[in-house]
C-alpha cells in the first residue's frame, strides 16, 4: 500500500473519518491530545418550559424553607440533558462541560403585599452557593425573575430550581429553565 498523505486525497479517495459508522447523530469527533479521540455531543443543550399566564398557575405551599419547584414542564430541545418533566435538567454527556444556564419565570405572591421570594439553584440535591436571588413579590401584580447562573457538569448532574418565602404561598404562571455546556 503506498505511503500517501491524507491532504492529497481526492475524489474517490475521500473518506469519512474513523468511526463515522458507529458515532451517533449531531456529534463531533475530539481529539484527546493522546492520539485518539471520542465522537461526542460538542455543546449540548436543553430547556423546560411552562406557561399558564392566562390561567390560575401552580401554587407551591407554604414554602417557608427551600422548596423544590416541581412544576409539570414540557421539555424544550433536548440534546444531551433529560428531564423529568417535573423542573428537572440532569446532564446526560459523558464529557464534563462548563455550563451556562438561565432561569425565568413570572410569580405572584398569594398575600397582599411586600413579601420577599427567594430562589436557589441546586446541583444533585444541595444549594449552589451564591446562585440565589430574591425579589418582593404582592397578590396584585406578576413579578419577573430572570437568574442566570454558570456551573462545571460531569454526567448524571441534575439541576432543579427551589423557592422559599416566609409566609404564604408562591403562584407560578410561567416557568423556563435552559442549560448549554460547552467545552472547558
Amino acid at each position: 500500500m503506498a505511503n500517501v498523505q491524507h491532504s492529497s486525497l481526492t475524489g474517490a479517495e475521500l473518506h469519512e473519518p474513523k468511526g463515522v459508522a458507529a458515532a451517533s447523530a449531531d456529534t463531533v469527533y475530539v481529539a484527546d491530545g493522546g492520539g485518539s479521540g471520542n465522537w461526542e455531543i460538542l455543546n449540548p443543550y436543553g430547556g423546560i418550559l411552562y406557561n399558564d399566564i392566562a390561567g390560575s398557575g401552580t401554587t407551591i405551599t407554604t414554602p417557608s424553607a427551600y422548596t423544590i419547584m416541581d412544576i409539570a414542564a414540557t421539555a424544550t430541545h433536548l440534546n444531551g440533558f433529560t428531564t423529568n418533566n417535573l423542573g428537572r435538567l440532569t446532564y446526560t454527556g459523558t464529557t464534563d462541560r462548563h455550563a451556562h444556564a438561565v432561569f425565568d419565570m413570572s410569580y405572584k405572591h398569594t398575600t397582599g403585599s411586600g413579601q420577599d421570594v427567594t430562589f436557589g439553584v441546586y446541583k444533585n440535591g444541595s444549594l449552589l452557593s451564591n446562585y440565589e436571588a430574591i425579589s418582593t413579590a404582592d397578590s396584585n401584580s406578576f413579578q419577573r425573575m430572570v437568574l442566570h447562573f454558570d456551573s462545571m457538569m460531569t454526567t448524571n448532574d441534575y439541576y432543579e430550581v427551589y423557592v422559599k418565602t416566609p409566609s404564604g404561598s408562591v403562584e407560578v404562571y410561567h416557568f423556563y429553565f435552559f442549560m448549554m455546556g460547552m467545552p472547558g
